[in-house]
């Protein structure tokens, strides 16, 4: 008997544990062997909730960052409304050459606005410059650039080998476009000197832009105009550090250093969105708003009223074109409201449905549970009873 009732009683003190268990945990399934279906359909279930949880993270974090895009974007809508006005007053007969004058430097601080906005970055990162977040996409242009190394005493010569692997930009603020010229073995600055040629050849740089080496022995590379500007980088250790030179700062000119990628970010199974908008696109390619505002500028200062109105309409032009990129930029936007409501849904029927797997209904549990105390209280009673009753009668 002893074996029977031993058995009695760990059957019902186990009965008891998991009764108790579920009434203090609220789960009907604590551990795999509770219910082995249901604990491998609710890993998978777990599994969905925590790629649910990542595309809500990204979701609330894209969502910050293009809506303080969006917000720049719509600052720079405005002061191309306002420049429009502007130069449609300006173009009017009866203004004086002050009063112009005075319409210009207007559009000169609308110009700063506009670049202080498409330089604005969120959290540290550039919102406008496509994947170099961590560069400040619009740089003030100049017209001449000179190497750090180099000198009257030691100068640089087109037989100065640059390094394999080193990287020269050149942005020039008139086309909007940027030169890249990466050194490889054997490379010279008359190699160098060969690819600004060549980009100018292009269109890429501006007409009349040179590398040269100067008077001081420095590489200077620059354009041959007052009104053109470049910005110039370089981390090859032949050259150093590339500089503006003094004095030589372009009023109003600006440079994009940025690049053309779009960064991407996963909001779903099958879904990812476009995360930024290359300033590149924004300001300086195509219809050009840096440039439509510096043409404008120009023309108010020194031209004719014909002339005021064609750069004004080229600055309407621009403006359609920012604004058709806010529509796209907008409906990424919707797409990430409506998804993130889609997320928090299946969330909540995520949740749902683990709750149905392994939750237990506590009205129940509670009823198992006072089952499980009478009939352990039951069998320990008859434990009780039973056990003293049998070795010792044996003994005797």
């Amino acid at each position: 008997m002893i074996p029977d009732v031993q058995y009695a009683m760990q059957q019902s003190q186990q009965n008891l544990s998991a009764a108790l268990q579920q009434v203090s945990t609220g789960l009907r399934v604590n551990q795999l062997s509770d219910d082995p279906a249901a604990s491998v359909n609710l890993v998978k279930s777990l599994a969905t909730s925590a790629n649910i949880d990542q595309y809500t993270s990204n979701v609330t974090s894209v969502l910050s960052q293009m809506q303080t895009a969006d917000s720049a974007i719509s600052s720079i809508v405005t002061s191309l409304n306002t420049a429009i006005t502007l130069g449609t007053q300006g173009a009017t007969g009866t203004n004086s050459t002050a009063n112009r004058a005075a319409i210009a430097t207007q559009l000169e601080g609308l110009l700063t606005n506009i670049v202080g906005n498409a330089n604005t970055s969120f959290q540290g990162a550039s919102l406008f410059a496509g994947t170099a977040t961590s560069t400040e996409p619009f740089v003030a242009a100049s017209t001449t650039y000179t190497s750090s190394n180099g000198s009257t005493a030691s100068p640089l010569t087109t037989a100065t080998g640059l390094n394999a692997g080193s990287v020269t930009t050149i942005s020039d603020a008139t086309t909007g476009e940027t030169m890249t010229f990466t050194a490889v073995t054997g490379n010279s600055i008359a190699t160098l000197q060969s690819a600004v040629a060549s980009a100018v050849s292009a269109g890429t740089l501006s007409a009349g832009t040179t590398a040269t080496i100067n008077a001081a022995g420095q590489l200077s590379i620059s354009t041959n105009s007052s009104t053109e500007g470049l910005v110039v980088s370089s981390n090859d250790a032949a050259l150093g550090a590339m500089t503006a030179a003094s004095g030589t700062e372009v009023a109003d000119a600006y440079a994009y250093v940025g690049n053309s990628n779009v960064n991407k970010v996963q909001v779903g199974d099958s879904l990812s969105v476009a995360t930024n908008l290359p300033g590149s696109n924004l300001l300086t390619s195509g219809s050009n708003v840096i440039g439509a505002l510096n043409s404008l500028i120009t023309a108010l200062k020194s031209g004719t009223t014909d002339e005021v109105t064609t750069a004004t309409s080229a600055v309407q032009t621009a403006l359609n074109s920012v604004s058709n990129q806010r529509i796209s930029l907008d409906g990424t936007l919707s797409q990430l409201e409506s998804q993130e409501s889609y997320l928090s849904q299946e969330t909540v029927t995520l949740k749902s449905v683990q709750t149905s797997l392994v939750g237990a209904n506590l009205a129940d549990a509670a009823t198992n549970l006072s089952a499980a105390e009478t009939t352990n209280s039951a069998v320990l009673a008859a434990a009780a009873k039973a056990m003293p009753n049998t070795l010792f009668d044996y003994l005797k």
